[in-house]
């Protein structure tokens, strides 16, 4: 194996809006590549890009910058759809406040976004291909492995590869981990999020939130006697900072109470979204009646009280959580 990778790939996923974190995981692949110093990069963004966070059109402007490759997620298409659909009543409810919040942010952009969001990426030079959740449907994971399974294992820094058939990336779940396709000679890497990753806190930093993105390394000649080196990375970044793009942006008060609910993933690494909808799934609730569960949720776990908490010690006004 050479000192230094023919090729290097940084996949970022599930931004989420949240700039502050994006800015922090664009600084650590920076690092990344001095370290490194591969003679081939190249940055991907899996999708999930802009809605759900204080700052979708800070990410915009990032994420055309670097002119890199980007996914259209799931969460594109609810605001594509909400864009070309602004009366539908989906988009009135209140747990999906931030979509059309997003598309007012976005404006024209998201016709710019549409033309140029991908549904699949692959490099030939490594075999490589990125999706956003599965080759089918960027919605849902694939069924070979379950969205919590990277969550119930230990973190694992670095997995080495010496061989598969293909190599595949992706985001939407949230979680970092790495996956086998037992049918096929497959590898499946979860990228994580950048914006409101599910992961433990790093013991040198426990107050800090993180962002999540998989580095890979390719070294070899050929794509058939590619070696890979995956590397998962985790960044702390301000919580006071994200915090404050919140309040300034009327983001938090506006897309209440699912605002507080993801900020507090954001912020406390609390997972209060995936367990709340597993819990209700099939019970046939109305919008309002969901909307008004997740606020007793968010009461139990002391969400609503906590960040207003660091609002006050910031200098800040307290926001009204309810919908």
């Amino acid at each position: 194996m050479s000192l230094s990778p023919q090729w290097a790939f940084a996949f970022i996923t599930d931004i989420h809006g949240n700039h502050t974190a994006l800015q922090a995981v664009l600084d650590d692949v920076a690092r990344m590549r001095t370290h490194s110093d591969p003679e081939n990069f190249e940055l991907v963004c899996l999708g999930d890009s802009f809605d759900g966070g204080p700052d979708p059109e800070l990410v915009f402007d990032a994420l055309e910058v670097l002119q890199c490759a980007h996914l259209r997620g799931n969460h594109e298409d609810y605001l594509f759809e909400c864009q070309a659909d602004p009366e539908n009543e989906k988009f009135k409810r209140p747990l999906w406040k931030f979509v059309p919040w997003t598309v007012s942010r976005l404006q024209n952009s998201l016709a710019h976004l549409k033309k140029r969001a991908i549904e699949r990426w692959s490099s030939e030079q490594c075999n490589l291909i990125a999706v956003h959740a599965s080759a089918s449907n960027n919605n849902r994971v694939p069924e070979f492995f379950s969205q919590q399974s990277a969550l119930r294992s230990s973190f694992i820094e670095r997995h080495d590869i010496v061989q598969a058939r293909s190599l595949y990336f992706n985001g939407h779940s949230h979680y970092l981990g790495l996956h086998s396709n037992p049918l096929k000679n497959e590898k499946w890497i979860n990228c994580g999020s950048v914006g409101y990753p599910f992961v433990d806190k790093l013991p040198s930093s426990p107050d800090a939130p993180l962002a999540t993105w998989v580095w890979l390394e390719c070294y070899g000649e050929s794509p058939m006697d590619m070696r890979f080196s995956v590397i998962n990375r985790r960044v702390p970044y301000s919580s006071d900072a994200l915090l404050r793009r919140y309040h300034e942006s009327g983001a938090l008060e506006l897309c209440a109470p699912f605002s507080f609910a993801i900020a507090a993933q954001s912020l406390f690494n609390t997972d209060v979204v995936y367990p709340f909808f597993q819990r209700i799934k099939g019970q046939n609730l109305t919008p309002e009646e969901t909307a008004q569960l997740l606020v007793r949720e968010l009461e139990r776990q002391n969400v609503f009280l906590r960040i207003n908490s660091l609002l006050g010690r910031a200098g800040m006004s307290e926001v009204n959580p309810k919908p």
